[in-house]
């Protein structure tokens, strides 16, 4: 049996009985931004799938989801391997390790073709993304997952994910309240999350089991359209929601680079 309760900006659930996944000590006292920190340890890591969709340009595009593995080290994120088949002509597949990355498409373009022999692209990884979020949920930072979830404004139990029962938290975080958690944060090309967009709003749910570990995490906002190149400014703002499933919380994960001879370094393909 849990008892669930709101202690200021942390919330902390008593678990008596273990329960699927990964195991929890009976009567520990444990929060969701906690247990994910104990699974960020080396050689392990967790399953995703993400689905986002965007409006701008005047509608609504729903994109094809993005599945991977990311992997942990002492207390981070420290490299991704993920298929993303909305890239390319039929997809490509993105490995991130530390401060490097490589690309290789599923169906290479014969109008661009690499050097014979080579099937991946290195390059220095400023594309690469070490993160476990939805949209400003960001669930490997415990400073602003704590901050999301002391507005929750609802519970309720849910559906199993990932084999494990899941009770839904609930409830919306201003730009001005994230920015508190997460300084140094920008919305649309450039803004600050102050002033008039301030009182802008991140809608949020996080489902999460027993063990405290968040099996979904679903996020709807809009951002400010703010760039100055003319050619975007069919909207005032842009509107998106990511919806993302994880699975799969300490399995072993080991990451590598493809082999050097299959690999170029996208600096050999810039004329």
């Amino acid at each position: 049996m849990m008892k669930r309760r709101m202690v200021a900006t942390v919330l902390m659930v008593a678990v008596s009985t273990a329960t699927a996944g990964p195991a929890v000590q009976a009567d520990a006292v444990v929060d969701p931004a906690s247990a994910i920190q104990r699974q960020l340890v080396p050689g392990h890591g967790v399953k995703i799938v993400q689905r986002d969709r965007t409006y701008w340009f005047g509608g609504w595009s729903t994109l094809k989801p993005v599945r991977g593995v990311v992997g942990f080290g002492k207390g981070k994120i420290v490299a991704t391997d993920m298929k993303d088949l909305n890239l390319g002509l039929q997809g490509t597949r993105n490995i991130c390790i530390g401060k490097r990355g490589y690309e290789s498409y599923v169906k290479p373009d014969p109008e661009d073709p690499l050097p014979p022999g080579k099937t991946w692209v290195s390059h220095d990884g400023r594309m690469c993304q070490f993160v476990l979020k939805s949209g400003f949920v960001d669930l490997a930072d415990p400073t602003t997952l704590r901050a999301v979830l002391a507005t929750t404004t609802g519970t309720r139990p849910a559906g199993v994910y990932d084999g494990v029962r899941t009770t839904l938290y609930q409830g919306t975080i201003t730009f001005a309240q994230l920015s508190k958690a997460k300084p140094g944060m920008r919305i649309g090309f450039r803004s600050k999350p102050t002033g008039k967009y301030g009182t802008w709003k991140v809608s949020w749910r996080l489902w999460i089991g027993r063990d405290q570990l968040v099996r979904r995490a679903w996020s709807s906002w809009r951002e400010p359209n703010d760039s100055r190149d003319r050619s975007f400014d069919y909207d005032p703002y842009y509107a998106f929601v990511e919806d993302l499933r994880l699975s799969d919380w300490g399995m072993k994960v080991h990451i590598v680079p493809p082999p050097a001879d299959e690999t170029v370094p996208v600096e050999e393909l810039i004329d």
